[in-house]
């Protein structure tokens, strides 16, 4: 949106019972995602807002960045800077130029809203107990408030252990909004320019503590410390151009066992549209077959050069890593779809639940399981933390 008129907005659910919800142009009969603040010959600032609706009312989130206009569809703006000391430290920069009048009649907009709450210099939704507590903590050192927090939870909490926490609920939080919202997932697609599987494939790198928590609860960590995605045949980590898998784990312990991980997008159909003769019967995509090919090809050929049931690694030049794996009948797990695909009508068709379950209750194996599975296991552990 860019002619500036407001009055013609209202909220509305984005339709795809993901619980988020945009502007609405009832003028133009349209949803509206981006608002746009300045609008130059090749590049336009614009700002996506997304509402998370929570009890009744809305809470903003609010993303910049530059569109190119010499480029089709949401193709970001990207400028290229000298590789000096200085501008290693920039990670990210959005300037809004002489658009801040702009942006800040957007803010003032979200502001006048009542359904909609923004963040003060005090922002806060708690209770009257809680936010006595917060008060005493006003213009206190982080010295002082973390001896306060060790002294209520424990004195084995750290400064760490609380930037830890907060990272990963900032992070759950992005999960659900890729996982839930399509506008979402495709602004971040147009943002880093990427296909489906490659973002999911950048947040799990970012973030390997979600198959830790993830997979039947069982603490998993990288390899080696590197990527997750590893060359696994040809030359590779084994033996040192070769066959990818998506994300190769190992289970934390003295001894630790290797985990295999096809990673697809949360989009991927589970089972085909169209019944297998009787109408109750449905059987399994081809992405989900395909899938489980892929995985259990990648792992046969990995371990078939391997001669050892124990299998040590070491450092170039011939150091020991102290990192050795179990290769007898390792971990393997397809992460694809989601289980909302059979949803119909508001309501779970058990038809289809019930097709898919048998199917993948049979497979011996490996493990599938679906990204919303994935994301509600890691919300269990971090919600209890």
């Amino acid at each position: 949106m860019e002619d500036g008129d407001f009055s013609s907005l209202e909220i509305r659910n984005s339709g795809n019972e993901s619980g988020f919800h945009y502007f609405f142009d009832t003028g133009a009969n349209r949803l509206v995602t981006d608002f746009v603040i300045e609008d130059r010959l090749r590049v336009s600032t614009l700002i996506n807002v997304t509402l998370i609706k929570k009890e009744g009312e809305y809470s903003p989130r609010i993303k910049l960045w530059k569109k190119d206009k010499t480029k089709f569809g949401k193709a970001v703006a990207e400028e290229e800077m000298a590789d000096t000391e200085s501008t290693r430290q920039v990670k990210a920069v959005v300037d809004t130029g002489d658009a801040y009048r702009n942006f800040w009649k957007l803010i003032n907009y979200l502001q006048s809203l009542s359904s909609v709450v923004l963040p003060d210099n005090r922002f806060r939704v708690v209770g009257d107990e809680t936010a006595d507590l917060v008060d005493t903590f006003v213009g206190k050192d982080k010295g002082t408030i973390l001896e306060a927090v060790k002294l209520a939870l424990g004195s084995s909490l750290t400064e760490e252990d609380i930037k830890l926490i907060s990272n990963r609920k900032a992070q759950l939080e992005r999960f659900e909004l890729l996982l839930r919202s399509k506008e979402y997932f495709e602004a971040e697609k147009a943002s880093l320019d990427k296909k489906d599987e490659a973002i999911w494939q950048d947040f799990f790198e970012a973030n390997p503590w979600i198959f830790g928590y993830g997979l039947n609860l069982i603490a998993c960590e990288p390899l080696d410390g590197e990527k997750m995605e590893r060359i696994t045949t040809g030359a590779n980590i084994f033996t040192g151009a070769g066959k990818r898998t998506d994300a190769i784990l190992r289970t934390k312990g003295y001894i630790s066992s290797l985990a295999f991980c096809e990673i697809k997008t949360h989009e991927k159909q589970l089972l085909e549209k169209v019944p297998y003769r009787r109408p109750d019967v449905y059987q399994v995509s081809k992405e989900v077959t395909g899938g489980l090919s892929q995985i259990q090809k990648t792992v046969s050929k990995a371990l078939s050069r391997i001669a050892n049931q124990l299998h040590k690694f070491y450092e170039d030049d011939g150091t020991p890593t102290g990192v050795q794996v179990s290769t007898s009948k390792p971990r393997q797990v397809l992460v694809i779809g989601n289980l909302e695909e059979f949803k119909e009508n508001g309501d779970v068709n058990p038809e289809k639940m019930a097709s898919f379950e048998l199917y993948r209750n049979s497979i011996v194996d490996v493990e599938i399981i679906t990204f919303d599975e994935l994301y509600e296991r890691a919300s269990f552990i971090v919600r209890d933390m």
